[in-house]
């Protein structure tokens, strides 16, 4: 009777008419969800135990009933392909964010999850750390995350779990990651939400770069660690200034307030340096203390120091607020970003269309040559031979610069795209 429950634990009926396999319960062995089971709806709360791990096959949609959640303590290996994206998302018509509770990563027994070409949506936490632990529990690339209420939702506590994410595009979500720690983000989209990144951890673990964060209503950092060479523009506010941050070549820009000194406790601001720091619509720098700030060696696109001081509020406006050093400053902005500006005087060989794109980019003429394609930061994310047409699906949505030429290099053209 004991085995004969043991097998029911995991409780899989498969309906034929409709190609659906349904799920819950516990899975108790080495498991996987294959394209031929797909859809797979959970009913129930589904738990991973620990020492298996479950295998989803590329192609696999996973849909979730009103409030129903994963609980992983096993390893959770999610690998689908640009072509056959593995999907997360609620099982009923018309959803909205939080109508699923998400996946839960009990890492103190052994939760991890692995996952590139993924897509989660409509969830609470589309993922939440659950416990403290050691070691990598989250490596995730090349996927989306979009419409939930907490994309990623990290643990209230001290923690030596590390998380590695690449090239992901997180959207329209209400926040993008709290509690964030041991955290490595690269070539990473990060918009359309309230908060972005939040970290409370007393030692700076965050580490940042080739990135973009756009479109956020409070602002998308306030953490402490490092941001590297980030494209930061049109939020409420770009960058909240934080005791051990470091900002430093990044374009801060388009924000209502570029950066703001929130701390109470003093924050000399010189970790923040060469970067680009301008047109921001209210202030470029605003600070809110008593205490003095250096925030020399960073370029304002200006060479004027009384123009430079105007986009500054500080006690030169309020005699209760500190002063705030910005000389002396870069004078020149360029920067490694490769700009459409640059080669304004190039002649135009080659285009392509559409623009904005999605998946795939056709070239308006045959060209035998190459092409790359660059962040907007000037990091190539993509490049190789080209006849007739690009495939850009797996590029996150976002601004690239992307520049074709003949085989002879002789010949070429730069120009922007917007991928959607």
């Amino acid at each position: 009777m004991k085995n004969k429950l043991l097998y029911l634990l995991i409780y899989i009926t498969t309906n034929s008419l409709f190609g659906q396999t349904n799920v819950s319960g516990g899975i108790f062995s080495n498991t996987t969800w294959d394209i031929n089971g797909s859809p797979y709806t959970v009913t129930s709360d589904i738990a991973l135990y620990p020492g298996y791990t479950l295998t989803i096959e590329p192609g696999v949609t996973v849909k979730f009933n009103d409030n129903t959640k994963m609980l992983l303590r096993g390893l959770l290996i999610a690998s689908g392909t640009p072509e056959n994206k593995i999907i997360f998302i609620a099982s009923f018509n018309n959803p909205v964010g939080g109508g699923w509770q998400g996946i839960e990563v009990e890492n103190n027994q052994g939760g991890k999850i692995i996952a590139s070409n993924i897509i989660g949506e409509y969830a609470y936490n589309f993922i939440r750390i659950m416990n403290s632990s050691s070691g990598e529990i989250l490596n995730i690339s090349n996927s989306e995350i979009k419409n939930c209420n907490y994309a990623f939702y990290g643990y209230d506590g001290d923690s030596n779990h590390t998380v590695i994410l690449d090239n992901l595009n997180v959207h329209n979500n209400d926040y993008g990651y709290i509690f964030g720690q041991n955290i490595t983000l690269t070539n990473s989209v990060f918009s359309d939400g309230e908060k972005g990144i939040h970290s409370w951890a007393s030692i700076p673990n965050i580490f940042i770069s080739n990135s973009e964060f756009f479109n956020f209503s409070i602002w998308p950092f306030n953490m402490e660690g490092e941001i590297d060479n980030c494209h930061i523009h049109d939020n409420a506010v770009g960058i909240r200034m934080r005791e051990d941050l470091i900002v430093k070549n990044s374009t801060i820009e388009f924000n209502t307030i570029g950066i703001s000194a929130v701390s109470s406790s003093p924050v000399s601001g010189a970790n923040i340096f060469d970067n680009k720091i301008c047109d921001n619509t209210q202030y470029n720098f605003k600070h809110l203390y008593s205490y003095p700030v250096n925030i020399a060696n960073n370029c304002w696109c200006s060479n004027i120091e009384s123009e430079i001081s105007q986009s500054i509020y500080d006690a030169y406006d309020s005699t209760s607020l500190g002063i705030v050093t910005f000389t002396p400053f870069n004078s020149n902005c360029s920067s490694t970003a490769l700009s459409t500006e640059t080669f304004s005087n190039i002649k135009d060989y080659f285009s392509f269309y559409p623009n904005p794109a999605k998946d795939e980019i056709n070239l308006s003429e045959n060209l035998e040559g190459n092409y790359k394609i660059y962040s907007i930061n000037g990091i190539v994310v993509k490049q190789g031979i080209v006849t007739k047409k690009i495939n850009i699906s797996e590029l996150s949505k976002g601004l690239y610069i992307v520049k074709l030429s003949n085989k002879s290099l002789t010949e070429f053209s730069i120009k922007k795209l917007i991928k959607k």
